[in-house]
């Protein structure tokens, strides 16, 4: 009581303290674990008004407070804070900085803590959460913070919450503060003052634009005939059913501009291109760029008046275009060149043309829109694009059977990566038509992604002699004739079940007698209970056996009985030799001298022999449900062997993206390793007779599995749970009756028979198999030997290589089938681009996401990219994410950075080659790392400028203060932040005009929207700053989600984690944001808050019950309508194929696996009481098929039959 009474005074002091902001870190992480405090000495003690002048400056305010802490203060925990708040300004004269510093630490001295309940008795002082910086005259850390400074001139840092590199530059920075103000006069201002070391200065402007490399002196033509002398015979372009080799599209090309030539096409020359989605585009461009001139894009999807803006202020004297465009072009003095009724073309040669375009010469001429809302066109050479050919080679990896999905409109200037630099490096271009580049699905059920199986065997005993391996030895033969990738054979000790295999490497290397294709495999060998010497020879025999044949699963041991073979590793230390034990095995298979104790002390240099054939030894880990199993695994490149047993599908897929992670972040790519899922496997011609052939031995199974009993305990609805039993490992089995115990067992197999194991029949197999591609699981191993009769298993084997051959066989897809699935499928599409409001879409769609799986390489940019988004591509299976950031005016994209989920909005990464990326503030100095500016970017890439706007060329292309060239201003917020591995990334923040002032706050929109999206339920949020009424500015919050989605529950969340300026005044549910033509999110077509409900139509006809109603349900959510008439057509409510996807897929699940519904259905049948009756069987009546015509011709939404309809316009390209 005394200690309470002591601090009351400071009350008043405290409550104006907390009102202002608690000192941050705009680069601290959440600590995983304990705190990891490490020194960083200051070389003097910080003096009051530095520390000042550097608190506020990280946390970008004028008026912060730290935490501060006396070591004689009492401690009384619950009742007293453990800290004082610090109040710092950080403007004005030094002397009052210095001033109020000092009567702050005073205060603080005086009253070194606050009761914990003043939050409670004064709502306006808010939560107070201790600040991440702190001041210790105890000279230790200050609990709870992230950086300490303390009184004897250190800077302790807790490294679990920032990394070294951070620490030591912030340490540098505060020591250069107190450097500066020591030779500052007293009334000097605090701006004055220069912001940061030199050295930081110098690392922010050359070290981490250190990009300079050799760039080809090519242009964009000559790069790609180049290619196309390489590999004249190689598919280049394929447009649905036809195929181009890259000959063919070299000499079609080759005509078209020896006839530009002789219409005076030549260099500086701005053609314009209106031309649809086939091969005919390439041709024209590649034709252009040959002449040496430069191509206008003129989408015929745009409006005519925007069309005719472009040809008037380009003022293009020639424009190429087809049959069908034609008479929709406006009046111009251009020459027009109908490419496909051009009878000159077949008169000109196919030969190269000589000469043409050089590298300072225009190659592309396009339009953005403007802040004045006149378009502006960007100015873009040869030499750009070859610097930005030269930064897409390093940043995307050279791979063989490269097959790149074009999605994009020329338009849209991100496609000039997926159409020229993929034609100038090898690759097979796919490129979607104008309405299938949006169609993600034509409703077919897909699968594109591979499917390797193994056999894994565990328990049989079959009787004493040859028989108790007949099943092992037996299933290996046929596994190795069937396609089976492996078979692995584990290690038991002491027990009868799993009896048979007290050691990998013997039963092994009887399979790699009988085998000659498949690999041989431990599974697992029990690392800690063996010598790394003998396991590493003995698995070099097999390797010899097999030539080259093999792989370990190491896993760290489950019974504490088998620690009898060497008692030094048992629990807790198992998982640490494991790890070791790894280590020695892959020095030892390279040949290297490993050291090995003898009892004396002395160490040996071990070379062990004989040498195997493969130069690595493959390694997968065994793991069951810990995560930080599988991010170890991910972080020493090894594969990953799991099981079902206690965790589920989803679960694991959740671990894939950790482990996926760890790959990546150590620099490898989840491509090349693998996930192997163990399941329990029997497959016959009945599903029941599966179950009951299994029933018997599972449960014996689960039987002997104690930990297993009791996590099905817990979950059987019958069971009782002990009074004061919390968890389920807990559970006295003994208390069991044999009644209990045999209704739980059997609650256990019924469980696992539905959702963890291969059972059933191939259908069901099928479905599982496509469940566990969705994951990213990339291989099944079938345990077969859990307790079935020999000839059952031995049976069961050929009903599981149905399965393998047919999850693993080309799907069958419609002849017309031009969807993104479809394509992806057909092809065995490797890369693709798009904006994630693109891929958004794909992963909405089953189908579609199911294909997307066996991508390679996804490539998302154009919008900042939610991590919540990369962890749902990842678990669709997508390998590797690069996000990419840049604007048109600087070549396409000039920051990379590899796809975490780390963030709440990934990265936009480092600059490309001979990029320079500079964060300045509004006197155009750099501002500290940390901190937020307007991102400039010099370099190679950086345009000509605008065409023919030479002031707002001048306005935002500035001479380079810093090195050669000029700087492009992006009017886009960013900050650097170091990236843990001793360099920093770029961070995006959000355009400069997303910034806001509300009642004197400066709010930054993307940091709402990303606290927005972490809430359970939220797909997307967007965050505008509306005038409702003069004067009256507030935040409109835009959500997307799942449909059971609360605004309420988004309100609260954000007031968890945001202080009560930045939450939003009024929150609006949409089915989907409106989006630019280059998919984008539109604000500008947000809705306003308040809308008129909708008036009832006189007409208005009631669902009927039953399909009907059902789909007016999910029509009302997906259109946010207060409700859907029987004839209402959707996309008269405000439907599109964004909202096609969302309603196709939720009707789906309303309706059940009965009905068959594709997307295409809900195009060709618009009405509620149409698309209900094709459903159902039923007849549609006449007027609603003319309905549904008309939206389909309305909305040009039906792919398939555009592309009927316009086949016979088209040549042969």
């Amino acid at each position: 009581d005394a200690a309470i009474a002591a601090v009351a005074g400071g009350e008043g002091a405290f409550r104006r303290a907390l009102a202002a902001e608690p000192a941050a870190l705009p680069f601290a992480q959440p600590g995983q674990g304990a705190a990891d405090w490490q020194e960083f000495p200051l070389g003097a003690t910080a003096t009051p008004a530095a520390l000042a002048l550097w608190a506020a400056q990280l946390a970008g305010r004028d008026c912060v407070y730290l935490a501060f802490a006396d070591g004689n203060a009492p401690r009384l925990p619950g009742y007293l804070s453990g800290w004082a708040p610090l109040p710092l300004t950080g403007t004005g004269p030094l002397h009052r900085i210095a001033a109020d510093a000092e009567h702050g630490f005073q205060r603080a001295r005086r009253w070194p803590e606050f009761a914990v309940d003043l939050p409670l008795r004064d709502p306006a002082i808010g939560a107070a959460p201790i600040p991440a910086i702190g001041w210790s005259d105890a000279n230790r850390p200050v609990p709870g913070t992230v950086l300490t400074v303390t009184a004897d001139g250190r800077l302790l840092a807790d490294l679990s919450r920032i990394d070294r590199m951070g620490a030591q530059l912030l340490a540098a920075r505060l020591a250069h503060f107190s450097a500066a103000v020591a030779a500052a006069a007293s009334d000097a201002d605090a701006a004055s003052i220069p912001t940061m070391p030199e050295a930081e200065r110098q690392l922010l402007l050359t070290g981490l634009n250190g990009t300079a490399c050799a760039v080809p002196d090519h242009s964009i033509h000559r790069a790609f005939e180049a290619q196309a002398a390489r590999t004249p015979g190689g598919a280049a372009l394929t447009h649905e059913d036809r195929t181009l080799t890259y000959a063919q599209l070299n000499a079609r090309a080759n005509r078209l501009a020896h006839l530009l030539r002789q219409m005076g096409v030549g260099p500086g020359t701005v053609v314009g291109l209106n031309l649809r989605r086939s091969p005919l585009l390439l041709v024209g461009a590649l034709g252009i760029l040959k002449a040496g001139g430069a191509y206008l894009p003129l989408d015929p999807a745009y409006p005519a008046d925007r069309i005719a803006l472009y040809v008037e202020d380009s003022g293009a004297p020639v424009i190429i275009t087809e049959t069908a465009l034609e008479p929709a072009l406006p009046d111009s003095d251009a020459e027009l060149l109908v490419l496909d009724a051009e009878p000159r073309l077949a008169a000109m040669p196919e030969t190269n043309p000589e000469g043409g375009a050089a590298p300072d010469d225009l190659a592309y001429l396009i339009y953005t829109s403007g802040s004045t809302g006149r378009p502006k066109g960007v100015m873009l050479e040869h030499r750009n694009v070859a610097n930005f050919f030269a930064g897409m080679d390093q940043r995307i990896p050279d791979s063989d059977g490269r097959v790149w999905l074009a999605v994009t409109s020329l338009s849209f200037d991100i496609s000039v990566l997926e159409l020229f630099w993929t034609l100038a490096r090898g690759y097979h271009v796919v490129l979607m038509g104008e309405e299938e580049r949006a169609l993600v699905s034509a409703g077919s059920r897909i699968s594109a992604r591979k499917m390797d199986f193994s056999l894994f065997y565990w328990g049989n005993d079959d009787g004493v002699g040859r028989q108790k391996y007949r099943v092992l030895l037996e299933g290996a033969k046929f596994a190795d004739q069937h396609g089976f990738c492996a078979v692995w054979t584990p290690e038991r000790h002491f027990h009868a079940f799993g009896g048979p295999y007290p050691n990998p490497s013997v039963t092994g290397a009887a399979v790699a007698a009988v085998t000659t294709n498949l690999e041989v495999r431990a599974g697992s060998c029990v690392a800690p209970l063996h010598h790394p010497i003998r396991v590493a020879e003995e698995w070099a025999v097999i390797d010899n056996l097999t030539n080259g044949r093999t792989a370990l699963g190491i896993a760290s041991g489950w019974h504490p009985e088998d620690f009898v073979l060497r008692p030094e590793n048992g629990p807790p230390n198992n998982k640490a030799a494991m790890f070791d034990t790894i280590d020695k095995l892959r020095r030892m298979w390279r040949g290297e001298a490993v050291p090995f104790p003898l009892n004396d002390g002395r160490m040996v240099d071990v070379v062990t022999q004989p040498r195997p054939v493969s130069r690595e030894l493959s390694i997968w880990v065994t793991t069951a449900g810990n995560p930080a199993t599988w991010r170890e695994a991910g972080e020493i490149g090894a594969n990953v062997l799991t099981h079902l047993l206690g965790q589920s599908v989803d679960e694991v897929g959740e671990k894939i993206a950790i482990y996926h992670e760890a790959l990546r972040k150590s620099g490898r790519d989840p491509a090349d390793f693998k996930v192997t899922l163990m399941l329990h496997s029997y497959i016959c011609h009945d599903r029941e007779v599966a179950r009951e052939r299994a029933r018997g031995p599972m449960k014996d199974y689960l039987r002997s599995a104690a930990a297993l009993v009791k996590q099905y305990a817990w979950a059987f609805p019958a069971f009782k749970k002990p009074q004061g039993v919390t968890n389920p490992m807990d559970i006295d089995l003994r208390s069991l009756d044999a009644e209990e115990t045999e209704a739980i067992l059997d609650f256990a197999f019924q469980r696992y028979f539905e959702d963890s194991g291969l059972f059933g029949t191939v259908e069901d197999g099928l479905a599982r198999v496509e469940q566990l591609k969705r994951i990213g699981v990339d291989e099944i191993a079938c345990l077969i030997d859990y307790g079935l009769p020999c000839e059952t298993v031995l049976e069961g084997l050929v009903p599981l290589a149905e399965i393998l051959r047919r999850s693993n066989q080309a799907p069958e897809l419609a002849s017309d089938d031009w969807s993104i699935a479809a394509q992806i499928t057909r092809h065995r599409a490797t890369h693709m681009q798009c904006t994630p409001s693109m891929a958004r879409m794909i992963a909405m769609n089953d189908d579609a996401r199911a294909a997307m799986g066996g991508l390679r390489h996804l490539v998302l940019g154009g919008e900042a990219l939610p991590a919540s988004l990369v962890a749902d591509l990842t678990r669709a299976g997508a390998r590797r994410i690069t996000n990419m950031y840049g604007p048109t005016e600087t070549t396409i994209w000039s920051t990379t950075a590899p796809a975490g989920v780390t963030d709440p909005v990934v990265s936009i990464g480092t600059p490309i080659a001979n990029t320079q990326c500079y964060v300045l503030d509004a006197q155009g100095q750099p501002v500290p790392l940390g901190a937020e500016g307007e991102l400039w970017i010099g370099g190679e890439g950086v345009a000509r400028g605008y065409w023919q706007r030479p002031e707002l060329t001048e306005d935002r292309f500035r001479p380079n203060p810093f090195a050669p060239g000029r700087i492009y201003g992006t009017g886009d917020l960013v900050r650097w932040r170091p990236d843990g591995q001793g360099g920093a990334k770029l961070e995006f923040l959000g355009r400069a005009d997303h910034q806001v002032k509300l009642r004197g706050y400066r709010i930054e929109l993307g940091e709402i929207e990303a606290a927005a999206e972490e809430c359970a339920g939220v797909r997307q949020a967007v965050v505008i700053c509306r005038e409702m009424a003069p004067g009256d500015l507030r935040l409109i919050a835009y959500l997307t989600g799942d449909h059971q989605l609360s605004t309420d529950a988004v309100k609260r969340h954000l007031a968890e984690h945001l202080p009560p300026h930045m939450i939003p005044a009024h929150f609006v549910r949409l089915a989907e944001f409106p989006l630019t033509p280059n998919r984008k999110v539109d604000r500008k077509a947000l809705p306003d808050v308040v809308e008129s409900a909708d008036a009832v139509a006189e007409d208005f006809v009631a669902p009927s019950d039953g399909i009907e109603a059902t789909i007016a349900a999910v029509w009302a959510r997906v259109l946010n309508r207060p409700r859907i008439g029987s004839r209402d057509n959707f996309f008269a409510l405000g439907g599109h194929s964004l909202l096609a996807v969302q309603a196709h897929r939720e009707i789906r699940a309303a309706l059940g696996g009965g009905v068959r519904l594709s997307i295409t259905d809900i195009f060709r049948f618009p009405t509620l009481e149409s698309l209900a009756a094709h459903l159902s069987g039923g007849a549609v009546d006449d007027t609603a098929r003319k309905q549904a015509e008309a939206a389909e011709e309305t909305a040009r939404a039906d792919a398939i039959a555009r592309r009927r309809a316009l086949r016979a316009q088209r040549d042969g390209g």
